[in-house]
């Protein structure tokens, strides 16, 4: 047995860690690494050393001396996929250098095609060249040969909200924080994603899980995370199931009451929008945006009976026009209940407008189903 200290055990533990392959038939040694045996290929002094110091040379940003060393290691151990792997992303790192890339890569691969450090690094290097998709497919298929390396999920996410595809980062980012709940990193790129997309709701959750979880955050976390604004605080306190809290940051908010049976549609509450819809037309039979509610919420309930009540307006009331919000989620349904038609009267030209987009998201977001939904199809219907 083989036992290392100080700076020597550092550097076994890192080839060991990194993964070195074996190949049939060479000679194996046990290494004991923090007390651990560790059983691998017989790796050479001479390519320990040039791996070692190729890193160090990587780690203080001298490529060229990186590159001349990771070469130097893999004279000295042709075998070893994660040293063409470094040579490989050094290479790329280096405008000089970057032609040298792909043949390391492909001897990397030739080794051992499911190392999963490897399609991480092509990934990091199709991006660093300008090649999204590569980059994409390459990530894809890091997380896919090892969904448990948090690395390759951030990067997978962050290459996703480069392309464009901000809400796919989120949905991969909320899967990675759920599956692994004490992944500091993964809390930390959900909480600057949000911050990102102005989502202040997500971006506070992510803080509270930060600040719990690694406290030398919580300083930088309070002065980043933008105070919660009044809608928001109403939403949230629908989305918890809380009615009263919701009616209190609606008063708040200045929110009228008919607006918060309408907020609770457009979230796809119906219990929440029907019972505060049936308090407001029950004192205000005239307000359109109450009806319009629980009109939306009688559908997302499957109630046609509810619906046939909240179409029914008294003959004999005036109605308050409903409001945006209230004018979207109609349409929207109308679309679902009558067709493309009738909900495209309904809605107008202005309805849909796309000037001076609103900074309330439920609003956009209905916006959105709506214009997509009165677009003409295919066959230019």
């Amino acid at each position: 047995m083989i036992r290392r200290r100080g700076s020597a055990a550092i550097l076994a533990a890192a080839i060991t860690l990194l993964g070195l392959a074996a190949g049939c038939g060479d000679p194996t040694v046990i290494r004991v690494i923090d007390g651990v045996p560790t059983q691998g290929r017989f790796i050479s002094y001479e390519a320990y050393a040039y791996y070692a110091r190729g890193t160090e040379a990587e780690a203080h940003g001298d490529l060229p001396l990186a590159i001349m060393l990771y070469r130097g290691a893999a004279e000295n151990d042709a075998k070893s996929v994660e040293v063409w792997t470094r040579l490989g992303a050094a290479s790329c790192a280096s405008p000089d250098a970057r032609a040298l890339a792909g043949e390391a890569f492909t001897r990397a691969e030739e080794l051992d095609p499911t190392y999963e450090p490897l399609a991480r690094a092509r990934a990091r290097c199709a991006a660093d060249t300008g090649h999204l998709a590569e980059a994409l497919k390459h990530a894809a298929h890091a997380v896919a040969l090892d969904p448990g390396q948090d690395e390759a999920v951030l990067l997978y996410a962050s290459l996703l909200e480069r392309a464009g595809r901000a809400a796919d980062a989120e949905r991969t980012l909320d899967a990675l924080v759920i599956e692994r709940p004490t992944s500091v990193q993964g809390w930390l790129a959900r909480y600057e994603l949000a911050l990102r997309l102005h989502d202040a709701l997500t971006a506070e959750r992510a803080a509270r899980a930060l600040r719990q979880r690694a406290p030398r955050l919580a300083t930088r976390v309070a002065a980043e995370v933008p105070a919660l604004a009044p809608l928001a605080e109403v939403d949230a306190a629908l989305r918890a199931g809380d009615l009263d809290a919701a009616r209190k940051a609606a008063r708040r908010a200045r929110l009228p009451a008919p607006e918060l049976a309408v907020r609770a549609a457009a979230l796809g509450l119906p219990r929440l929008a029907r019972d505060q819809a049936e308090l407001v037309l029950g004192a205000d039979p005239s307000s359109s945006s109450a009806r319009i509610a629980l009109a939306v919420a009688a559908d997302l309930s499957g109630d046609t009976a509810l619906l046939a009540t909240a179409l029914d307006a008294p003959k004999d009331t005036p109605t308050v026009a409903p409001s945006s919000l209230a004018r979207l989620l109609f349409t929207d349904l109308l679309g679902r209940r009558a067709g493309r038609d009738a909900a495209r009267a309904f809605a107008g030209s202005d309805l849909v407008s796309r000037d001076a987009p609103s900074p309330d998201p439920l609003l956009e977001a209905a916006r959105k189903r709506v214009r997509a939904l009165l677009a003409p199809s295919s066959k230019g219907a």
